[in-house]
């Protein structure tokens, strides 16, 4: 008698506590034979977080079952998203991926259908630059004009990635041309900057613009770490209304971390506007656990002339009241 499709799942969550037991390949390849998606994810997901390279021949053919009736067998891409998953963990370059980059599965919605398999073309993307694939630039630059947010800003980390200098100009132009999600713009001018340091002039335009392209441009600025972003994000906080530095500015000042950027927040706390400092200590409370930090801030929230900014430092920090 056949076993519930429940029973196999558990069956394939206990060997993922232990892919080494008795009967454990057999189990996880049959699973992967199966044309259930779900259960063919379940099995990918083992092969890849463990390493079982004896079973990575099952992979390429587990996906082309799959592809076949794509929305009965694999709603959600979810087996074929795990399997190119596993291939990237396995390092593994696989035909896979090729397919995967242009593959789209439209599935029925209340009101139309949409397409469930951005997340396999932002994977298959990815590992066109993690393998050094020579056409990796065409595909991550097709991708960054996908319909779905997803594979955009895959598309985009990507360029980053691929560590190729000469990425810089699809960067450059996608940067230019917009998008309408932050979490594209982010990644577009986080991996031009990790591409080309000398882009924090170009990223730094930005902060002119409309609020999400200002944020997203601001937030790369403060993760790319690099020091000639400290006097560009100072100046901008500035500028900017107190709403804005303390949405977003004081925090990419924060995320530098770097000794310019924090000096400029612990003096914003020891003497701006109260708002200003609950603002700054929020930013620089995200590495609370750090304790040289914490004693900084502490003893700039003690100098302000309000009592309020160190009942706030103590606060945001997780040291309870002053006794």
């Amino acid at each position: 008698m056949p076993r519930r499709l429940e029973d196999r799942l558990a069956a394939i969550h206990q060997l993922a506590q232990d892919p080494s037991a008795a009967g454990a390949a057999a189990e996880l390849r049959d699973a992967l034979r199966a044309k259930i998606g779900i259960l063919v994810a379940a099995a990918a997901d083992v092969v890849g977080e463990h390493s079982l390279v004896d079973l990575a021949a099952e992979l390429p053919a587990a996906f082309e079952r799959l592809i076949e009736r794509p929305v009965e067998r694999d709603p959600g891409c979810r087996g074929k998203c795990a399997i190119a998953r596993a291939f990237h963990r396995l390092d593994q370059w696989d035909d896979v991926f090729a397919k995967g980059v242009r593959y789209i599965q439209r599935e029925p919605v209340w009101g139309g259908s949409e397409d469930t398999a951005a997340e396999l073309r932002g994977i298959s993307g990815l590992a066109h630059a993690h393998f050094a694939r020579p056409d990796a630039l065409d595909v991550l630059g097709e991708l960054l004009a996908d319909s779905e947010r997803m594979a955009r800003e895959a598309a985009a980390r990507g360029l980053g990635d691929a560590g190729r200098p000469d990425a810089t100009g699809l960067l450059r132009y996608k940067a230019l041309v917009g998008d309408d999600e932050a979490e594209v713009q982010v990644a577009v001018f986080s991996s031009l900057l990790a591409l080309d340091p000398a882009s924090v002039p170009f990223v730094a335009r930005f902060l002119g613009h409309a609020e999400t392209i200002a944020d997203s441009a601001a937030l790369a600025l403060g993760q790319s770490r690099i020091e000639a972003a400290v006097p560009v994000l100072i100046q901008w906080c500035g500028d900017s209304l107190a709403a804005t530095r303390a949405r977003v500015g004081y925090l990419a000042l924060a995320l530098l971390r770097l000794e310019p950027a924090v000096s400029h927040l612990l003096e914003v706390i020891r003497s701006g506007a109260v708002a200003d400092s609950r603002a700054a200590l929020a930013a620089l409370a995200t590495f609370r656990d750090d304790p040289t930090l914490t004693a900084r801030v502490l003893e700039a929230a003690a100098a302000h002339r309000s009592a309020t900014v160190l009942a706030e430092a103590r606060k945001a920090f997780d040291l309870g009241s002053a006794r």
